[in-house]
């Protein structure tokens, strides 16, 4: 049976990455629309596995298409939400299981980061959607079965200076312009990558339809307003930090 871990960038799939990257590689389905600070993580994180390791680890990238989700919003005209999440199951869900798929003779495993403080009673165990349900795939959850936790998992990573050190407009969900990011995320953004920003704002431009209401990603706040608001602010950029509160998961693939 094949082995992989599922990889976000973040601190359970990390410590994953530390702990069983001498038996499985990891995986981590690329949109296309990623900060470029988690494709500098991936690179650091496969090299320090693979010296403590001493082996051949890699992190495999997926994909849906060559464009990713940012091209399919601009032929689409249509940007993910809160309704419809297609961003997840398309372009994160799909081409994982895609690739998959080569091992449906020999069985594969994917190894999932939900850390033991966030299993509850059966009622609340959230070991359920958010991945394919392959019939040759075995889910399974070592951190959780393992009774490690999150503090186990930072001070694992801590030890191999893997430390996730996000900025703050990283702290809710993966892509760039992803719709779970709050005003003050994207300000912070704005002020603190603005090429990154830039990408954003120019999708949502690019998207607009002949109708008289202007789709914002945020509602009723177009990133063009968030632009013009941060560039008149008085206080620091770094003020943005306490303002902005502990991160909203969006699934396992997302979660920093």
């Amino acid at each position: 049976m094949k082995k992989f871990i599922s990889f976000s960038g973040g601190v359970e799939s990390s410590a994953m990455c530390v702990l069983y990257g001498n038996k499985a590689d990891a995986i981590f389905a690329d949109t296309k629309y990623e900060h470029q600070k988690l494709y500098d993580r991936i690179e650091k994180v496969e090299k320090a596995v693979r010296e403590f390791h001493g082996n051949d680890f890699k992190i495999i990238k997926v994909q849906k298409d060559e464009g990713g989700l940012p091209a399919y919003i601009k032929a689409k005209k249509f940007y993910p939400n809160f309704q419809a999440r297609f961003c997840t199951r398309m372009f994160k869900i799909e081409p994982i299981d895609n690739y998959l798929k080569q091992f449906e003779n020999e069985g594969a495993e994917i190894m999932i980061g939900l850390n033991a403080d966030e299993i509850g009673d059966e009622t609340e165990d959230p070991r359920t959607g958010n991945h394919g349900l392959l019939p040759f795939v075995k889910y399974s959850y070592p951190l959780a079965d393992n009774g490690i936790t999150r503090e186990i998992c930072i001070k694992i990573l801590e030890s191999l200076d893997l430390a996730t050190k996000f900025p703050p407009f990283m702290k809710r969900g993966g892509c760039i312009g992803c719709y779970y990011k709050s005003r003050k995320e994207y300000e912070a953004m704005a002020l603190l990558n603005p090429e990154e920003f830039k990408i954003v704002q120019d999708l949502e431009e690019e998207i607009q339809d002949k109708r008289d209401k202007f789709f914002s990603i945020l509602p009723n706040k177009p990133m063009r307003q968030i632009k013009a608001d941060v560039s008149n602010l008085l206080f620091k950029p770094e003020e943005i930090y306490s303002t902005i509160n502990n991160a909203t998961k969006c699934g396992v693939f997302c979660n920093r």
